[in-house]
């Protein structure tokens, strides 16, 4: 290996015998290189002009350098659960055959080519890309300059599609994916990953099968108009949250009951509380005299932010209907006995919550026939145990460790 200092950054690079990086055409590479290295003494020194000095002979307002060279095209990305494949038409599929997969033979690149855009709406203007594999990419600019804003936005994005009607699943942060669009074409990614492997060809049979064999197909015309449905949903509601909906959708298909019923709670809080400022409280004077009355009996617990309050005067406004309130009581009782009792809810109240949010978002965000109503709860089953068990191999082990 040889080893060459930048001599803008003070940072030490290193290459194979036989490369040149002075002759190289790699856009990555500093033009700053020299081969004359100057050790830094010790952490008490700092790059300054090209040359190590003490930290405290730094000039007033030091900042450490930058490299001129830019990190080209950085992409927050998350994967579509499942595995996903995305068509532009009807005839865009890879068609990977069965001898292929078995074979390894597959095309593996042709996962991360870049099939489609969607909107951000964000400053820059630049839009998400998304992959033939299901990779959404955002990019790591000023709109997004912070793992915690690319998981923010990419959820967002997640939560449109699922409003539209698509399953997604949300993303939790350990899971973001830190990559970058890779010779203008396609998306890389620097975390290894199932997508990763599949991409390489490095999968294991047992892990190639399933993904490249029965993908769920998504068209991208389907996209484009679940997250124009999902966008116009979160934009018109200002207090709406997109994390709790999506963390509520994906606890509740996993059987995370309890999750669930707290995550879609924080939804439908939010929603009461656009409704009650938005339709509510600037109609109020138009309402029956029989709301006036029953406002004035509750008004101390509305004053109070009691949201059983709020919801029952939605319901005689006729805001939401008396099947949704009747719903929305049962479930406020049932998140009631699960933070004080402990009780952990049952996974049919969950989803007769489920069922009744369309109603809430629709009427709270002026958006009708809510793609959302297409997709129930319980995809993923809750398996048993065995018809027959034979523990006595497991309890002799058990035994000789005492």
């Amino acid at each position: 290996m040889k080893h060459y200092q930048d001599t803008e950054t003070g940072m030490i690079h290193a290459f194979e015998d036989d490369y040149d990086p002075f002759t190289a055409n790699n856009r990555n590479i500093p033009k700053t290189l020299t081969e004359t290295i100057k050790p830094k003494p010790d952490d008490s020194h700092i790059w300054y002009q090209e040359d190590w000095i003490k930290q405290e002979n730094a000039p007033p307002g030091y900042t450490p350098p930058i490299s001129s060279v830019p990190s080209y095209n950085p992409a927050w990305m998350a994967h579509l659960r499942p595995y996903t494949a995305i068509h532009r038409d009807t005839n865009a599929g890879l068609n990977i055959t069965f001898d292929q997969i078995n074979a390894n033979s597959y095309d593996g690149s042709q996962l991360a080519n870049v099939v489609a855009i969607l909107p951000l709406g964000n400053k820059s203007g630049i839009p998400a890309l998304v992959s033939y594999d299901g990779a959404i990419a955002i990019p790591q600019c000023e709109d997004f300059p912070s793992k915690a804003d690319g998981v923010r936005k990419l959820n967002e994005v997640l939560c449109s599609l699922l409003l539209g009607g698509i399953h997604t699943e949300v993303l939790h942060s350990e899971a973001l994916v830190v990559g970058a669009l890779y010779e203008k074409k396609s998306l890389f990614a620097y975390i290894p990953s199932l997508h990763s492997s599949l991409r390489l060809n490095w999968a294991a049979p047992t892990d190639r099968l399933q993904p490249l064999m029965y993908p769920r197909v998504l068209m991208v015309s389907d996209m484009h108009k679940a997250l124009h449905q999902g966008q116009q949903v979160v934009r018109a509601i200002g207090n709406f949250s997109p994390l709790f909906l999506l963390s509520g959708y994906t606890a509740m298909v996993y059987r995370n009951n309890s999750d669930a019923l707290n995550n879609l709670w924080i939804a439908v809080e939010q929603l009461t509380e656009h409704l009650w400022a938005e339709q509510y409280e600037k109609n109020k004077h138009n309402f029956p005299a029989r709301v006036a009355r029953c406002h004035a009996k509750v008004a101390k617990a509305i004053r109070s932010d009691q949201i059983k309050a709020k919801q029952r005067q939605l319901r005689l406004a006729k805001i939401i209907s008396k099947d949704c309130h009747k719903v929305l009581e049962l479930a406020r009782i049932t998140r009631n006995d699960l933070v004080h009792r402990g009780i952990v809810p049952a996974s049919q109240h969950i989803e007769l919550l489920w069922r009744t949010l369309p109603e809430l978002l629709e009427v709270a965000s002026g958006v009708e026939h809510l793609g959302l109503r297409m997709l129930g709860g319980g995809m993923v089953d809750n398996w048993g145990i065995p018809p027959r068990t034979n523990f006595d191999e497991w309890v002799e082990l058990a035994n000789n460790l005492l």
